[in-house]
């Protein structure tokens, strides 16, 4: 299950700054620590069936607010057994749960930080991360294969190799919405039997292969100009490249608690951190979200190099 694997450092390091200084909070901070919550996947305490649903609640002011938590070591403080349901859920459910007046709001964390999230802060976020990615027309396997085949990203690697653009984020995005972009899968095992065509279509075998994170300083995806460019990165197990929905992928970094993305590692070495990403996500949505690629991460490409 999911939510076994859920963590959320990055907001619980900007909630530290808010509780630890209350009285004092900036609006960067709390900025900050809006931008965590809107990318959030909190777990809730509560008894859901398909005719009900029954929030574990507190009382603050005579009023009921639910709970919340960060990750599952959080939820197990308060709830040692099993008798206590457990779910977790995209911001925007809770933001509706307290929009419907079923709550005034929700406690964060109650053995720890126990941050009283009221309903003000609830109904002053505003442009949440869109998490559905379906499409009514997709690329086919061969358009994909084709599109990865006739990759020419050389108008984006001209920008990015001169470095009086660093920091260029709204151009650099432009760039990269024009661009067929590459990530990087890898397996202990070789997958070539899987393939035809020099496609292996994860709608037909199951997942196979796992997404290669760089994590040199932190947590970061990766992306690529080429197949070349993958060439870069030295590591023991099979490759395999796989387009990328650049907008996609983003939401995937940011809902997943990663650092940010790195692109062409190993030679170009461009830095997106969690920050920059979250701050240009709007952008990201309007201008890099090609939904005709929303199947690609479903297929991966056999790759020259062993």
């Amino acid at each position: 299950m999911r939510k076994l694997f859920i963590k959320h450092d990055n907001l619980r390091k900007s909630l530290e700054i808010l509780h630890d200084d209350a009285a004092n909070i900036s609006d960067a901070d709390m900025e900050k620590f809006i931008r965590e919550l809107k990318h959030s996947i909190l777990i809730i305490a509560a008894d859901i069936c398909e005719s009900s649903v029954n929030f574990t609640t507190v009382e603050y002011d005579g009023k009921d607010y639910g709970l919340l938590f960060t990750d599952m070591n959080e939820f197990r403080k308060l709830f040692s057994d099993d008798n206590q349901e457990s779910h977790e859920f995209d911001f925007h459910i809770y933001q509706s749960i307290v929009k419907g007046n079923m709550l005034e709001g929700f406690l964060l964390n109650p053995a720890s930080e126990g941050f009283l999230l009221k309903k003000e802060l609830f109904l002053r976020i505003e442009d949440l991360p869109n998490h559905e990615f379906e499409a009514e027309e997709v690329f086919t396997t061969n358009e994909l294969k084709n599109l990865k085949e006739s990759i020419n990203n050389s108008d984006l690697e001209e920008f990015i190799r001169d470095s009086s653009n660093i920091g260029k984020y709204e151009e650099l995005f432009e760039k990269m919405s024009h661009s067929t972009l590459l990530t990087l899968m890898i397996s202990d095992v070789d997958l070539r039997e899987f393939a035809k065509d020099g496609v292996i279509s994860l709608m037909e075998t199951g997942p196979m292969g796992f997404l290669y994170i760089d994590e040199i300083g932190g947590s970061y995806a990766t992306v690529y100009t080429s197949e070349n460019k993958i060439s870069n990165v030295h590591t023991p197990l099979n490759k395999y490249s796989q387009i990328v929905n650049f907008s996609q992928m983003t939401n995937f970094i940011l809902s997943d608690d990663m650092d940010g993305i790195i692109i062409n590692p190993g030679s170009d070495n461009i830095l997106l951190t969690r920050d920059t990403l979250m701050q240009y996500y709007g952008l990201l949505e309007k201008t890099c979200n090609d939904t005709r690629l929303n199947t690609a991460i479903m297929h991966m490409f056999l790759m020259e190099e062993a």
